[in-house]
């Protein structure tokens, strides 16, 4: 605002014009002329900045549409100076200071509006016991100010009956600046609310005290130069709207109140006359307004505690009948607070499980993948994690869940890390059921094609692979029926594993074709593994109470395990080698 020459060059006017004023130079007609003449100047200054306000950068559509109508004022004043201005120049003297009626009723009107305006723009109430609240504070505001103006102003004076209206509607648009600035919807900045407020304060003020005639024109042309800059400092202040205050109550009416009660008093010392009754009445508004309000208030207060009751019957039961485990841990990892949906879940109480670690019931495979994860969580506000681990049932047993945690230790209602876990052990228990199935072959439990073909990818350089085939096994099923063969099938793959050294992988790849991958073993360790299957398969397979002699023919290949159709094909090219070569024998 230091910056803006407008600004400046209205407040370098005013001072000049207060310092004229204050001397009386040119002796008092010209002063007065004078302070007539500036009043229209003023008006069109104000109407200017009120419409620049209205087009200008603030992004509130509320804010912009309260300068648009507030602008309307400034005709209004305009009218009633340049009628006094008149009236002034045509003074024989040229000293008269007194409102005519025309300009008194254009002010009346101006600010009458304005009022309007303010009471008319959204000031973000919600419900009606926030409006009877706001018209309660009204009405509680006009009371007092209209029992001041009566006893501030002489009752003798004409003049003085508009200058207690004047009083009256001055603490009306007050109160009416003061909601809209506490407000969740303030149309003006709260540097542009100081300045007008005090502007009008000002004007009040001179019509209050009597500061001889230069002192008044010079305090009402500071209230005028504060009121008409008011626009200008909301434009150049606009991105920074005035700062929301709430309280969780109001001492608006308890104010009035007590400010009533002071004047009674000092009333009453000069007897039980006219001012006295008036303090009187003002106390009974007063008192019924509180009392209203209290009850208003009382009535507010019980239907929210009804609906808090409420909402904690539906937290709670909501709570108590989750099958979801919510609990809090702290910054120690430690247990504070955890549902009673654990009971049901897990058979474990919620007294043995506060206040012991939650990492105590992770099951120890799972945890040193999540563990970073944990710490991370636990020592960083807002913090996130998802993650899938299973938890010790205390019947010994365990249960798989997904959880869903949030660090929230920087909420005092929290203070801790907030986890939600929801059972998924049968859905676990269906995909790994799914997963095996897609990777393994029903029958025998071995690997299938899909994932001896995995194993041969994921393995690094050199890998032997062993391919067997069943001799004769046809004749197996057409002697004894398939029962039977598949019977044999089950014991040939049983046979099969146990040979298998760590790290291979034992495979069913055809109707009574094995393959066995075994990574970074070369050709002569791979047939001692193929030597050690073949003598087991010395000891007759029992199926359905028969004994069958089962022989194979195993085919050996190594190679780089990338590429493993050549591995392959080359293991099936040595099978049927083998085959020929037992053909032969035979």
């Amino acid at each position: 605002m230091r910056r803006d020459p407008v600004l400046l060059a209205v407040v370098a006017a005013t001072a000049l014009l207060t310092g004229w004023f204050l001397v009386n130079l040119g002796g008092d007609g010209v002063t007065t002329r004078l302070f007539w003449c500036v009043q229209p100047v003023a008006d069109v200054a104000l109407w200017t900045f009120a419409r620049q306000a209205a087009a200008g950068p603030d992004r509130n559509p509320d804010a912009r549409r309260y300068w648009r109508l507030a602008s309307w004022i400034a005709p209004m004043f305009l009218a009633g100076d340049i009628s006094q201005a008149v009236v002034t120049r045509l003074e024989p003297a040229g000293v008269t200071r007194t409102p005519n009626l025309f300009q008194t009723s254009c002010i009346l009107l101006g600010t009458l509006w304005l009022i309007g305006t303010m009471l008319r723009h959204p000031a973000g109430l919600r419900g009606m016991q926030a409006w009877y609240r706001f018209w309660l504070d009204a009405a509680a505001v006009m009371v007092a100010a209209t029992v001041l103006g009566w006893l501030v102003v002489p009752h003798t004076d004409p003049s003085a009956v508009a200058v207690a209206v004047l009083l009256l509607f001055a603490g009306f648009a007050g109160f009416a600046a003061a909601k809209l600035i506490l407000s969740g919807n303030p149309p003006m900045s709260m540097a542009c609310a100081v300045v007008m407020v005090s502007g009008g304060g000002l004007q009040v003020l001179s019509g209050l005290v009597d500061l001889g005639r230069h002192g008044s024109l010079a305090l009402q042309v500071v209230a005028a130069g504060l009121f008409t800059v008011g626009p200008r400092v909301h434009q150049v202040t606009a991105g920074r709207p005035a700062p929301v205050r709430r309280r969780r109550y109001s001492i608006l009416p308890y104010t009035t109140l007590i400010a009533m009660f002071a004047l009674l008093p000092l009333v009453l010392r000069h007897g039980a006359g006219t001012d006295a009754w008036v303090v009187l009445c003002g106390l009974f508004l007063s008192t019924t307004l509180v009392v209203v309000r209290q009850v208003v208030a009382l009535a507010e207060n019980s239907s929210l505690l009804d609906e808090l009751a409420r909402q904690e019957d539906r937290t709670r039961s909501l709570i108590e009948h989750s099958t979801d485990i919510t609990s809090i841990v702290d910054s120690a990892g430690l247990i504070t607070y955890i549902t009673p949906a654990t009971e049901r879940v897990l058979a474990r109480s919620q007294e043995d499980v506060v206040g012991t670690p939650v990492t105590e019931y992770i099951h120890p495979d799972d945890l040193p993948p999540i563990l970073a994860g944990l710490r991370h969580l636990i020592t960083t506000p807002n913090a996130a994690l998802t993650y899938q681990a299973r938890y010790s049932h205390a019947d010994g047993s365990w249960r798989w869940f997904d959880v869903i945690s949030r660090n929230l230790s920087h909420l005092p209602s929290v203070g801790g890390v907030v986890s939600n876990a929801r059972d998924v052990t049968q859905a676990r228990i269906l995909q790994d059921r799914l997963r095996h199935q897609a990777t393994h072959d029903d029958l025998t439990g071995l690997a299938n094609r899909a994932l001896l073909d995995a194993r041969l990818a994921e393995a690094a350089g050199t890998a032997s692979v062993l391919l067997v085939d069943l001799n004769h096994f046809k004749l197996i099923n057409d002697t004894h029926g398939h029962h039977v063969g598949d019977a044999v099938l089950v014991g040939v793959a049983e046979r099969l594993l146990a040979v298998l050294p760590p790290g291979g992988t034992a495979a069913r790849i055809g109707g009574d074709e094995f393959a066995v991958v075994l990574p970074d073993l070369d050709a002569a360790a791979a047939r001692t593994v193929g030597d050690r299957f073949l003598a087991l398969l010395q000891e007759p397979v029992v199926a359905y109470q028969q004994r069958l002699v089962v022989r194979a023919s195993i085919g050996i290949a190594e190679g780089p395990a990338a590429d493993r159709e050549t591995l392959l094909r080359r293991a099936d090219l040595a099978m049927y080698g083998a085959k020929r070569d037992a053909r032969v024998a035979s």
